[in-house]
């Protein structure tokens, strides 16, 4: 090949990757599905064989990657920077009995970025038939942040907006689902705070759905960690927060979604469930996790190292702590042991021989069993 044959070459192939990567952009703004994408690509934008390697690269990161990036995305590209915000918080509980069995500066009030979601995924299962199809409102079209591309009218269900709310954590999904459920993104904002105090979460304020930055939205690690197990009373929810990949309709087409937690993959017995991160909350992630019959919540608000952070947590909290059964454990020698007091309403005792509380594995603590009225 002579050098302008090769000059000519070398020049296509330039403009063609441009042309890619408007395509790229118009296509992740639009909301292309898999499928159309590489159809265009194949038949319609490029005819040569840059075409064939491209079009499938180009169309599984629109259908995928660029289809809703998560905030970790670009979350990752800055993990030198730091946070703005010194304050910092992390927590692991049981989540049956909400047992604290490790906790850093637990109840410091932090940014709690898109972690924001796991608040309105509880309120919509609460609210909402997950069948139930939402026409998309203006407000949730062009929401900044991660996204999913929702465009207004588009007709959605329930159900898809969680996995776009969870996986992808998407702030438009967040929005369409507040309006669904309470007609307005501030009346929505209500209900967070009114469910975030009957759970027991009474030092944190919810402004929005998302987590979208406001120095009137915050919450603690402890606060957190106690919606999540509420959260993980609903099946539903567990079973979108451990989900890896999903398939979602926005006006019956396909659309294929990634998980963006990487506990799923790193840990064992990893079951959830969100990520967030702003320049003011800095990183950010609530894991879930489950091994012989114990599930633990864990929360870290602003800590950079929030993976091994996480697993160091989580391995503590399995590492030291077991469930054991309620008869067995209040029935056990007492001597020169920690007693370790749970509280319950007068009106939730079951059979202690089905019941379980996570108890040190050394031995070192028993059970006192506490009943109380509920009030109201």
């Amino acid at each position: 090949m002579d050098k302008k044959k090769l000059y000519s070459a070398i020049i296509f192939m330039i403009a063609a990757m441009l042309l890619a990567s408007c395509f790229i952009l118009t296509g992740a703004s639009r909301g292309y599905s898999e499928k159309s994408i590489a159809s265009i690509l194949k038949n319609g934008l490029f005819n040569n064989s840059f075409s064939q390697i491209a079009s499938k690269e180009i169309a599984r990161k629109l259908a995928g990657d660029f289809r809703g990036g998560d905030d970790f995305d670009e979350e990752e590209k800055r993990a030198g920077e730091a946070s703005v915000q010194s304050s910092r918080g992390a927590v692991v509980i049981e989540q049956s009995t909400r047992r604290v069995l490790y906790s850093e500066d637990m109840n410091v009030k932090c940014y709690p970025a898109s972690t924001t979601k796991v608040l309105t995924a509880l309120i919509t299962l609460n609210s909402l038939e997950l069948d139930r199809v939402v026409k998309v409102p203006k407000e949730a079209e062009g929401v900044e942040g991660s996204s999913i591309y929702l465009r207004k009218g588009d007709e959605i269900t329930v159900r898809d907006l969680l996995y776009g709310l969870m996986l992808r954590s998407g702030n438009d999904a967040a929005t369409a689902l507040a309006i669904e459920a309470a007609g307005s993104v501030e009346k929505f904002a209500l209900i967070m705070n009114e469910t975030a105090v009957s759970l027991g979460a009474y030092n944190s304020n919810f402004v929005n759905p998302h987590g979208l930055h406001d120095d009137n939205h915050y919450t603690t690690a402890y606060d957190l960690a106690l919606i999540t197990a509420a959260a993980y009373e609903n099946p539903e929810f567990v079973k979108i927060a451990s989900t890896l990949q999903a398939k979602i309709l926005i006006n019956d087409e396909a659309h294929y979604i990634a998980n963006k937690n990487k506990l799923l993959k790193l840990y064992d017995g990893a079951n959830g469930v969100k990520t967030g991160y702003t320049k003011k909350s800095g990183r950010c992630l609530v894991g879930g996790a489950q091994r012989d019959g114990m599930q633990l919540i864990s929360v870290v608000l602003n800590y950079g190292d929030m993976w091994n952070d996480t697993i160091r947590m989580l391995n503590y909290g399995f590492e030291n702590f077991e469930m054991k059964p309620f008869d067995k454990s209040l029935l056990e020698n007492k001597t020169g042991k920690q007693p370790i007091e749970f509280v319950r309403p007068e009106n939730e005792y079951k059979d202690l021989a089905e019941e379980r509380f996570p108890l040190r594995k050394d031995g070192s603590e028993y059970l006192i069993v506490k009943s109380e009225k509920k009030l109201g």
